[in-house]
């Protein structure tokens, strides 16, 4: 048994600290500050352990809670020793730049999401979110999963992310709050065609996901036009 690991500790993470925006949805290995788990800790850091589809209801709508697992500081590991142990963590260094911390699956429990929405300190990057998923389920199951099956069944979920991320952007800028931005992209891309298909579906397929990105990028443009005109 072997799990993979990271290179350079900067591949983990989409962005930290200010490079984090508020217009990108929170997703699975988002790393959150100041945030009380019940039963687990009063404040702190925390990670995004839920699935980006269990933590979203109706119309992309945030439930009411959220899974975390704890993040505390660690001694610093060379990277090589993740793969045969360690099992119960999943590395998160240079998180600030400056100090090593993990995630702790020993500490996983459910918290308000309204309490953690706001206080993003990073998230993780795609190969990021597969190494933290890769570890998880090795810790949940004993099954060693390759990061590249991972990346096929995540893949379309980081591309929607992506797309919600550029769309709330673009009508954030024309006047749209966030809450709004988020209705409209969840109705634009789950809108079923005449062969009934929708947009949501066609990013299951790696063929399709340049004509979603078109198809997006087109319509907000064309929605933060119009309400900027209104």
């Amino acid at each position: 048994m072997s799990l993979e690991t990271f290179g350079d500790p900067s591949e983990l993470y989409f962005a930290r600290g200010t490079e984090v925006s508020e217009y990108r949805p929170l997703f699975t290995g988002d790393v959150v500050s100041d945030v009380t788990i019940p039963g687990i800790q009063e404040g702190g850091l925390a990670i995004v352990i839920s699935h980006p589809c269990s933590m979203r209801g109706k119309n992309g709508v945030l439930n009411n809670t959220t899974l975390l697992a704890a993040v505390r500081q660690h001694e610093s590991l060379n990277s090589k020793l993740w793969e045969s142990g360690y099992f119960a963590l999943t590395p998160l260094p240079m998180l600030d730049c400056a100090n090593f911390y993990v995630g702790d699956f020993n500490t996983m429990s459910a918290a308000p999401t309204a309490t953690i929405a706001s206080k993003r300190l990073a998230c993780l990057s795609a190969v990021g979110v597969n190494l933290l998923e890769q570890r998880l389920i090795w810790y949940m199951a004993r099954i060693e999963v390759p990061t590249f099956q991972i990346q096929e069944a995540f893949a379309h979920l980081l591309e929607e992310t992506d797309l919600c991320h550029e769309w709330c952007e673009v009508l954030c800028e024309s006047g749209y709050s966030i809450a709004e931005a988020v209705t409209l992209f969840v109705g634009f891309i789950r809108k079923q065609s005449e062969g009934g298909r929708n947009l949501q579906d066609d990013l299951r397929d790696s063929q399709r996901r340049a004509a979603v990105r078109r198809a997006c990028r087109s319509e907000a443009k064309l929605l933060a036009i119009r309400n900027s005109s209104a």
